[in-house]
């Protein structure tokens, strides 16, 4: 019995040339496309600023046995204050940096917030901070 390879030789050339194909593909040439007709007022304006983020959460048992919830902001820009835990945030700007905008030359060695009638002096990363309600003096409050 007699076997022919020629088709069989035939297929694997075709599967050959077939792959040789697919290695010289090239990247498709881009002719055009459309233009912002916006792109100059965008390259013209500031860069956005993300909003503060927050960098520590802690509740703070003052000196009259109450609890106030304060949250900590990115580069001491603001804390937000509640005094129960699933209340509304009432948010107290940075005292050095509320008046014009901008950091100060030199800012307060502990940070102070200030708004609404709360006042909060301390700093993110310490153990107690000085708190005071509507109406009421300050009170030092520890984690």
């Amino acid at each position: 019995m007699h076997i022919s390879k020629t088709p069989l030789a035939a297929a694997s050339l075709a599967a050959l040339l077939t792959l040789a194909a697919c290695g010289e593909s090239q990247e498709p040439e881009v002719v055009g496309g459309m233009a912002d007709p916006n792109a100059d007022e965008i390259a013209a304006l500031d860069p956005a600023e993300l909003p503060p983020m927050r960098v520590r959460e802690t509740s703070f048992r003052c000196a009259d046995n109450s609890l106030v919830h304060v949250s900590f902001y990115t580069n001491d820009t603001q804390v937000g204050v509640r005094l129960d835990e699933t209340g509304p945030e009432t948010l107290l700007p940075n005292e050095a940096t509320a008046e014009d905008g901008e950091e100060a030359a030199e800012a307060p060695a502990v940070p102070s917030y200030a708004g609404e009638g709360y006042r909060v002096v301390g700093a993110s990363d310490a153990p107690s901070i000085q708190f005071a309600r509507p109406g009421g003096s300050l009170q030092r409050c520890n984690a």
